[in-house]
């Protein structure tokens, strides 16, 4: 087998095997018909799950509280 003949086969293996297989997985994720991806459109918010047992739910002291904004930190210099 002569050089460039070598090069043509090991270029479309190397290349050749990862392209058709992301070709492959761009066709699986054709659209639908409506204009949709699969799986979108609004969600509905998931329910928590019934306590076992008719066990209390948690006081609202126990349950961590979000903070309203990003909370920025001071910045405390060093003495040399």
């Amino acid at each position: 087998m002569d050089g460039a003949a070598y090069v043509m086969l090991s270029g479309a293996l190397t290349f050749g095997v990862p392209l058709a297989l992301a070709v492959r997985e761009l066709l699986d994720l054709k659209r639908r018909g409506g204009g949709n991806w699969d799986g979108d459109g609004p969600q509905p918010e998931p329910t928590p799950p019934p306590s076992p047992r008719g066990e209390k739910p948690l006081p609202d002291c126990l349950i961590p509280k979000l903070a309203p904004g990003p909370v920025r930190r001071v910045r405390e210099l060093e003495e040399v």
